[in-house]
């Protein structure tokens, strides 16, 4: 009889534990939400948990999501973007770019094999054409900063408009990939890097700046950028047996003097470049993507403006009024989430997820969790689905304060699910 009640005892305890949870873990995730906004649903639609699901939020890169099935329904999943190639009869070639975010040193290498299969002769000038986008495209960047994430965007750009260096032990300057030439504007940079981050005396006493790899973005002037295609193209079109007999910096937009000799389909499909965008958060990328979409409606050139009205009208055909453009829906600017005066709620972003889950294998996965992060200072975000033994569990975390608390959110929404 002892044995029973105590049993009895073990189960009633058990059972009102169960029953406590919810009530403990709500408290727990408003403690960890503050101002902040959370839902959960499950695969069904059924909501299991919500904290201020209306409030206008800063979603930072979590808008990359909108902005992939934008691209996917506007451009299709096996869109390529394309680079031109035009010749004159002084023996020019002159290379229109159309806002390939993957124009990487290996894409090059083939572009360089196909035209000397074509029988691309001798090139007198190599020209560069970054006029299908405006000049300065109107988007959130961080000027004088190297990082990659800071590339500003163009129409014509090669490796994410970034350059690569690294040391030797003895202090050379290499390139940072075994696939890219170490070009003459690379060898600018290495040594501005060096002198930046040694003093005179420490120059000058042989000392040797930090060997660790940097990728450094090109800077504000496009300039700077055109002239690393350049570059690198002459040094891959040679390598390929195609001379480049002048050297020079020369920039112009295409006209009725040039001939297309060759148009470039991208070996990357919309689906590989939504791929990489999605889980390095690319911004490059996607604000390459946010102009492409502009030219859509408008074509070419493409202005910010006439990308970003290209985008809500886009957003808003696939989730509904407001959308794009009503802050406690979704307010976006442009695709890359660096933008602080964009805004979304919970709720839109759960309507979001719903419409996404055909394509949630994108997001990448970490335990069980197809999430998008979005990161900014003072701004915590994730969203995506949390696997169940019954299917795709749709969650958002919309947290806009000091403190990072959106991991522990996350896990007390995984238990939830469980």
């Amino acid at each position: 009889m002892t044995q029973l009640k105590s049993t009895s005892l073990t189960l009633l305890l058990l059972i009102l534990c169960a029953l406590a949870y919810p009530a403990v873990a709500q408290d727990q995730l408003a403690a960890l939400t503050g101002d902040g906004s959370v839902i959960l649903h499950s695969p069904t639609g059924e909501e299991l948990v919500s904290l201020n699901p209306n409030r206008s939020l800063v979603p930072a890169s979590i808008v990359k999501i909108p902005l992939a099935q934008a691209a996917l329904t506007t451009l299709g999943e096996d869109f390529r973007f394309e680079t031109d190639f035009y010749r004159n009869e002084s023996g020019d070639l002159l290379i229109r770019g159309l806002g390939d975010a993957f124009l990487v040193s290996e894409e090059i290498a083939r572009i360089a094999t196909i035209l000397a299969e074509r029988g691309t002769g001798p090139i007198r000038r190599l020209v560069m054409d970054d006029s299908a986008f405006e000049p300065q495209p109107d988007l959130p960047v961080e000027p004088g900063a190297d990082d990659p994430y800071a590339a500003r965007n163009s129409a014509l750009a090669v490796n994410f408009n970034t350059v690569n260096l690294a040391w030797t032990a003895q202090g050379e300057l290499v390139s940072g990939e075994e696939q890219t030439p170490l070009t003459p504007l690379a060898r600018e940079l290495g040594a501005r890097f060096v002198t930046r981050e040694l003093s005179s005396a420490q120059i000058a006493s042989g000392a040797r700046a930090s060997r660790e790899p940097q990728r450094i973005n090109l800077g504000d002037d496009p300039i700077n950028g055109l002239r690393q295609v350049q570059q690198l193209f002459q040094a891959f079109l040679e390598q390929a047996g195609i001379t480049v007999t002048d050297a020079d910096f020369y920039r112009e937009a295409v006209s009725d003097e040039w001939t297309l000799f060759y148009r470039h389909p991208s070996s990357r499909s919309l689906r590989e470049n939504l791929e990489g965008m999605l889980r390095y958060s690319n911004n490059f990328i996607a604000n390459q993507l946010f102009l492409t979409l502009g030219a859509q409606n408008g074509g070419y050139p493409v202005t910010t403006s006439a990308a970003r009205a290209a985008l809500q009208q886009q957003l808003a055909q696939l989730y509904g009024d407001g959308f794009g453009q009503d802050p406690q829906s979704l307010l976006m600017l442009e695709g890359s989430g660096l933008s602080r005066e964009q805004r979304v709620s919970a709720a839109g972003m759960m309507h979001i997820l719903d419409v996404f889950k055909p394509y949630a294998n994108l997001l990448p996965e970490t335990n069980g969790v197809l999430r998008k992060s979005g990161t900014l200072t003072g701004v915590y975000n994730f969203a995506g689905y949390i696997r169940g033994a019954d299917g795709l569990y749709p969650f958002v975390i919309l947290t806009n304060q000091a403190s990072n608390n959106r991991a522990e959110i996350l896990r007390i929404l995984q238990r939830r699910v469980q």
